[in-house]
């Protein structure tokens, strides 16, 4: 029998999606776990698959524009020959009734921001479900009257978000994504105006060609770049836990001569780990030791969490994303340095599930290998504290009265004062330095 494929909320704070490109044709069959369309969350672009058998009778959503979760993007069926016309007729009645989105409100006193476009599918009532009980102990995160889940955004660096509406080849969005090229600015030779690797390529070579005097001054125009749906969602919930949680900072700064001795030690027998490895292994025991900062914030308790689940925050063109060490506090190093690779190498190819990057306990975000000395980062909801790692870099320093040269780090941990008190957050740091100053501890 004939029904709608719906668009599947493939995010927990997924709204919309929008189709970037269909892989099927009306009328391909298709078994179960067959690809159906590549779509765009509020967090990656996804592959969307069927579950049973079926036969692709209508494709109602095209390439390049959005639907609501939970609405009809395309008819399936089991048989190619299955009468259709009572679906559609109800599909253009739902879209000709669906109302078009209320405008976004704007700060006072700016005058009403313009209403965004109407989706072109039928807007379906959306049911919340509630998050599965025991998985974090905590209420479900909400904002603006909309159910959030308590996950964050973190990914890697090469990934450039399609921009809206412009209809590309997968191979050249990737060539784009390589060459740092905006498909905005590219113009398309393929069917329809579809920008196509070829024409990735002759942008990329225009731009490295002489430019005049005259050209210079024609390009510095301004530029607007749409919101990707994960550039959106960043920017509600990170305002959302801005402005809700009271938070302060504890910045230290650690002697890393050991560490650098430890991983110089390990690099000469083979193992591969990095600086971060050795961090997050540090900051894992140190939870282990300090648990009270394994926690979480809701309105009726302070969850202390069981399990050290770190969210290691990657960053990319469009956004963030946490990819997520399960257990950290009980991996050895080797274990954690090819879990990062590995989720890394997954984030950077936008192939991340879900429960790899949802539910961790506790953040570390790491700007040292660009040079940033030190800052302050905002906390990933629904956890009690993010550390922020600086630098490492060698600097003069007094040891026993003399002035010498030592390799040290400055880390500043934000903290949510609802849950971590200053000398609760300064005990977590105190942990933190007994394992970096001491790595052979995380031996043990």
């Amino acid at each position: 029998m004939a029904e709608f494929f719906l668009m599947p909320q493939a995010s927990p704070t997924m709204d919309a999606g929008r189709v970037l490109a269909w892989r099927v044709s009306e009328g391909d069959k298709l078994n179960p776990q067959d690809v159906l369309a590549e779509v765009e969350t509020d967090k990656a672009a996804m592959e969307i698959e069927v579950f049973d058998p079926c036969v692709v009778l209508k494709i109602l959503v095209p390439a390049g524009d959005e639907a609501r979760v939970d609405s009809p993007i395309a008819i399936i069926g089991a048989k190619a020959n299955e009468d259709i016309s009572g679906l559609l007729a109800e599909f253009e009645a739902s879209t000709a009734a669906a109302p078009a989105p209320a405008p976004e409100p704007a700060a006072a006193p700016a005058p009403a921001t313009e209403a965004p476009a109407p989706v072109k599918a039928p807007a379906v009532e959306r049911k919340t479900v509630a998050p599965a009980p025991g998985s974090t102990g905590i209420s479900a995160f909400t904002w603006q009257g909309a159910s959030v889940h308590g996950s964050i955004m973190e990914m890697p660096t090469n990934y450039t978000p399609p921009t809206a509406r412009v209809r590309s080849a997968p191979a050249a969005r990737r060539l784009a994504a390589e060459l740092g090229i905006s498909l905005s600015s590219v113009t398309g030779s393929g069917p329809h105006g579809r920008v196509m690797s070829e024409d990735v390529r002759a942008a990329a070579e225009s731009r490295t060609r002489p430019v005049s005097a005259s050209s210079v001054a024609a390009s510095v125009a301004s530029e607007e770049i749409p919101h990707s749906n994960m550039r959106k969602t960043i920017a509600k919930r990170l305002k959302a836990v801005y402005l809700d949680a009271p938070t302060f900072f504890l910045t230290a700064t650690l002697n890393c001569d050991a560490m650098v001795d430890f991983r110089s030690q390990l690099k000469a027998a083979g193992v591969k780990v990095s600086y971060n490895d050795i961090v997050i292994k540090a900051a894992a025991r140190a939870l282990r030791d300090v648990p009270a900062v394994n926690a979480s914030w809701s309105e009726a308790a302070i969850t202390r969490h069981g399990q050290v689940d770190i969210g290691m925050a990657v960053a990319l063109d469009g956004g963030l994303i946490t990819p997520v060490i399960r257990s950290a506090d009980t991996l050895g190093l080797s274990t954690i340095a090819t879990q990062t690779r590995a989720l890394a190498g997954r984030a950077r190819d936008l192939k991340l599930k879900p429960e790899e990057y949802q539910n961790s306990t506790f953040t570390i975000s790491n700007l040292g290998m660009m040079q940033i000395e030190h800052f302050t980062a905002i906390i990933n909801a629904p956890n009690a504290a993010i550390l922020a790692v600086g630098s490492l870099q060698q600097e003069p320093v007094v040891v026993d009265g003399a002035l010498t040269v030592g390799w040290r780090m400055k880390v500043t941990m934000t903290c949510d004062h609802r849950v971590i008190d200053g000398a609760l957050g300064a005990s977590f740091l105190q942990a933190l330095r007994k394992y970096i100053e001491n790595p052979a501890l995380l031996a043990a």
